[in-house]
């Protein structure tokens, strides 16, 4: 910092021993008279002189700053200046309608707290009859919930990920419907995956149940209708199919296989209507028939063989 800049501040904002020091120490300083250097004379004898023996006790710079910064008095701070008694002051009184108010205005009434005064209920220990009086009204009142509102209280609310309530109810109600729904449409579908056959079959124990409906419980065996029923049913083991004279319906009948025997198959399907005979598969079957006639084929030798000396 220059010494102009330290005068500068010292005069304006700083005051004691040290303000003056470097005011003394800045101000117009006086010219130092030189001093005749004593003329060595011709009579002496020459000698040499060593510049650095007298080192110490060479003047330092900081030594000239501590001679000057010495103080004849102090003048003590600087004090603010008060108006006299009489005089007229600077400052200025407000009125109370002239203030500024920075206080915050006060909340509307519907955002103002509630204060709800409740009588302290004692926790235990003996009480008066009076205080008997004030807490029985609170705790009859606590007690007279019904069963539906304490179970509505204690119900578990669910929510989803956005925080809604879900109604559990609707949510049953919707569970259930599409579950409904599912089914019929599942029965839909197996309906039309039944054959014509099957469908013609339901339509008439349809209209055998509505016929049975007029018709007595108990069926003796003198019943026509049950016999022709009975007669008319067609039974794989029946001895006396050989010899019946049925007449048989005629109508269009499918093409049946003339050509040389087929390969043989697991489920015995001839060739004919939709199968001309033709083995076109990766000759499973084939492998499946030696497979079988050679293990019965091994069943038989080894019977043979362990009989074979009886």
């Amino acid at each position: 910092m220059s010494s102009s800049m330290k005068a500068y501040l010292a005069e304006k904002y700083m005051s004691g021993p040290k303000a003056d020091a470097i005011l003394s120490r800045v101000g117009p300083q006086k010219k130092k008279k030189r001093k005749a250097k004593d003329q060595p004379s011709a009579s002496t004898s020459s000698f040499i002189k060593d510049d650095d023996a007298d080192w110490g006790n060479q003047p330092r710079e900081d030594e000239d700053d501590l001679a000057e910064a010495v103080v004849a008095s102090d003048r003590g701070f600087k004090k603010r200046k008060t108006a006299a008694p009489g005089e007229d002051s600077s400052w200025i009184t407000l009125k109370e309608s002239q203030k500024i108010k920075e206080e915050s205005p006060p909340p509307a009434a519907d955002e103002q707290p509630m204060i709800v005064d409740e009588p302290e209920q004692p926790l235990g220990g003996l009480m008066t009859s009076s205080q008997l009086k004030k807490v029985m009204p609170h705790r009859v009142t606590e007690n007279t919930a019904t069963k539906e509102e304490i179970a509505a209280a204690q119900e578990t609310v669910y929510r989803d990920a956005s925080g809604r309530k879900i109604d559990t109810k609707a949510a049953r109600a919707e569970a259930a419907r599409k579950k409904r729904e599912q089914e019929e449409k599942e029965a839909a579908k197996m309906e039309w995956g039944r054959g014509l056959v099957q469908r013609d079959e339901e339509e008439k124990k349809k209209l055998e149940l509505e016929k049975l409906r007029s018709k007595p419980f108990a069926r003796h065996a003198d019943d026509d209708e049950l016999n022709e029923e009975l007669k008319s049913k067609e039974l794989w083991n029946d001895p006396a199919a050989a010899f019946l004279t049925k007449k048989k319906k005629k109508g269009p009948r499918r093409p049946e296989y003339t050509g040389p025997p087929p390969p043989p198959n697991r489920f015995g399907i001839k060739p004919g209507y939709r199968w001309d005979g033709v083995d076109r598969g990766n000759g499973f079957e084939k492998k499946l028939f030696q497979n079988r006639n050679n293990s019965k084929r091994n069943e038989l030798e080894s019977y043979q063989w362990s009989v074979d000396d009886m």
